[in-house]
């Protein structure tokens, strides 16, 4: 294999004679070379073998936009966990778990912790990958000297339910998915006035929130605090984040009769808060 693009001395984009892409990780495995250099592949840890050129792009993309040591960390995670639990995930929950725990991280330091509706069933349902996500949140605390709460422990588990399963299944029962997701997306770009890369990890990541929302109301799984403070705050300092929540909550009335809960709400306006904030920055650059 031959180094196509480096990130950092631990990170690179290779591809071999067929000009096959994959993103390797290794300590030092860019360390005095350039691109075209042959890779030592003496010194590859991890060989990212994605499904498709768009997951590569999406993982690429996702590199330059958090810290190398929370990439690094998401590999310990994934490894651990599938020695603990037997199994071998998909190359793709590194993509979705390294950006949620960046995420996650991200929010905590900014006091904006938000509940998982489903914890109980979680614990429930998936004892063994809630077991591992709680230990794995110990991990985290070591190197990131950050103690996240069970919620994200039921978020982490969920990735590793996923990445067991290529084939999962996110279309909606009776729903236009499609047609609401592209209306949602409308309402932000009027409400903001900016265009949405639809090909970039910034979109995908949005609809994948979407998609897990609109699940929830089909399998009419749904969940309201009685504690309201995060919501007042969270509402409060991201006050354009939550008039096109309001926007899209009445579109959902309208469509599918379905009014979004406060706690829905609050899910909303930090997801949209962090999409918007992301398209500006690309836009400013």
């Amino acid at each position: 294999m031959w180094i196509k693009k480096i990130f950092n001395n631990n990170i690179i984009l290779a591809h071999d004679e067929k000009m096959v892409e994959r993103i390797l990780l290794g300590r030092g495995i860019a360390f005095g070379k350039k691109e075209n250099d042959k890779v030592d592949e003496t010194k590859i840890d991890k060989i990212f073998i994605l499904e498709s050129q768009e997951l590569i792009d999406k993982f690429v993309h996702l590199v330059g936009e958090i810290p190398t040591n929370h990439l690094e960390l998401t590999d310990k995670i994934v490894k651990e966990a599938e020695n603990r639990l037997h199994v071998k995930f998909n190359d793709s929950i590194y993509i979705g778990l390294a950006d949620h725990i960046n995420y996650a991280l991200f929010r905590f330091k900014n006091g904006e912790q938000i509940q998982n509706a489903f914890l109980w069933e979680i614990k429930k349902f998936y004892p063994n990958e809630f077991k591992v996500a709680l230990d794995m949140l110990e991990t985290i605390f070591y190197y990131e000297k950050v103690k996240l709460s069970d919620d994200e422990a039921s978020f982490i588990a969920l990735h590793f339910v996923n990445g067991q399963n290529s084939n999962y299944d996110l279309n909606l029962n009776g729903i236009k998915e499609t047609i609401i997701i592209q209306d949602t997306f409308n309402i932000i770009k009027f409400h903001y006035s900016i265009d949405i890369e639809e090909n970039t990890l910034n979109y995908s990541r949005f609809v994948t929130h979407l998609r897990y929302f609109l699940q929830r109301i089909t399998r009419q799984e749904r969940y309201d605090s009685d504690e309201n403070q995060l919501f007042d705050q969270v509402s409060t300092k991201y006050v354009q984040a939550y008039k096109c929540v309001l926007k899209i909550n009445n579109y959902l009335i309208k469509k599918i009769d379905i009014k979004m809960t406060k706690e829905e709400q609050l899910y909303f306006i930090l997801h949209i808060n962090r999409l918007t904030d992301r398209e500006n920055q690309i836009r400013s650059n």
